[in-house]
């Protein structure tokens, strides 16, 4: 196989891997980049419909779950490397209609890997979630690489399950090169507006509250988006395959996972108080406190050290002046989220109503 890079980034159209494709568009113009996404209504052709134009990517319509015309796409582009963001990713509508997110995150994960293996890939990187580890108990300072997966919520738990299917294949198919990536919350530029800061921008804008659930005191820790691809990145350049013995059966650590965050933890209110500072609106007119969704995870906080020492990795970007670049992305590109407003079912759900379901 030739050192030609030929990647194939999948979920390329959310705003997790639009932002990846946007990244390595930018920093490696000589890598063949197929973008694929299946267009479900969360994500957002719209986001990278300029980068196919200009002939920086070849975009292809496809679901991971189809293993047949998976296969089409690797033998096609001679696939040798993979960066797997596809999922369903949204907790509320997890609650709502499981069956989706057990199909995308458990059996596309296992699908795409399993393509994979037969077409003899060079690297294959899943990215997962911190969500994986379930509820950080009071006496868990942090969750790392030896954390039990532990999740607790339909979305989280089918991240798990894709997560153990990957983990299996490492250590069954040690020829292959697989990596698994855990990150702390992302915000940024092109991120659906179901997620907290979209969604309080748009209601904001269009003359609603914001709704914080519960206290507003869930703790989340916060990354940028452009900080979690330079991680990724880290990853998909790393020159050798990480080697690993017997002990990885009982230790997940020694596998080549990878947990990013930037050590920045923050609440749900403090959030919303950055906001509204940006807009300069006034709390307590903005803001509303609505009934929580069930089983909602008060925690989560990652120990990126694993990262930070073996590949050098190291945030950019400082929180408070993210946060408020994020927000003025918002206000700036409101067309962007009006469209997807016009389109999409209702984003803010109501969980003191009983058999919730979305219009």
């Amino acid at each position: 196989m030739s050192n030609q890079k030929n990647i194939l980034i999948t979920g390329a159209a959310g705003f997790i891997g639009t932002n990846f494709t946007r990244f390595i568009v930018d920093r490696y113009p000589n890598y063949k980049v197929i973008a694929l996404d299946n267009l479900s209504p969360y994500s957002n052709w719209e986001n990278i419909a300029d980068l196919e134009k200009d002939g920086k990517i070849v975009f292809e319509k496809a679901d991971i779950t189809d293993a047949e015309k998976m296969s089409e796409i690797y033998g096609k582009y001679q696939i040798n490397y993979v960066v797997n963001f596809a999922a369903e990713s949204h907790n509320d509508r997890a609650i709502l209609d499981p069956s989706i997110f057990a199909r995308a995150n458990a059996l596309g994960a296992q699908q795409i890997v399993e393509v994979s293996r037969q077409f003899g890939v060079k690297r294959h990187i899943h990215i997962s979630t911190i969500e994986v580890y379930g509820e950080q108990g009071k006496n868990i300072p942090y969750f790392t690489e030896k954390s039990p997966l532990n999740a607790k919520t339909p979305y989280s738990a089918a991240k798990a399950a894709g997560d153990l299917l990957v983990r299996a294949y490492m250590q069954t198919y040690k020829d292959m090169d697989i990596c698994i990536t855990h990150c702390a919350n992302n915000y940024g530029p092109y991120q659906f507006p179901e997620k907290l800061i979209p969604l309080a921008v748009s209601n904001l804008m269009l003359g609603k509250k914001v709704a914080l659930y519960g206290d507003g005191m869930q703790k989340r820790d916060w990354l940028h988006v452009s900080d979690h691809c330079l991680a990724i990145d880290s990853i998909l350049h790393m020159k050798e395959k990480v080697e690993f013995g017997e002990e990885a059966a009982t230790d997940s650590s020694k596998l080549p996972i990878f947990d990013i965050s930037a050590r920045k933890e923050v609440t749900n209110i403090e959030i919303v108080k950055i906001i509204l500072e940006e807009m300069n609106l006034e709390f307590d007119k903005w803001v509303e406190f609505v009934a929580d969704r069930p089983n909602h995870d008060r925690r989560y906080l990652i120990n990126p050290e694993k990262i930070e020492t073996q590949l050098g990795f190291v945030p950019l970007t400082k929180f408070d002046e993210g946060i408020r670049e994020t927000v003025r992305w918002y206000v700036e590109n409101r067309k962007w989220w009006e469209d997807i407003l016009a389109r999409s079912k209702n984003l803010q759900l109501d969980w003191s109503k009983k058999n919730q379901t979305i219009k």
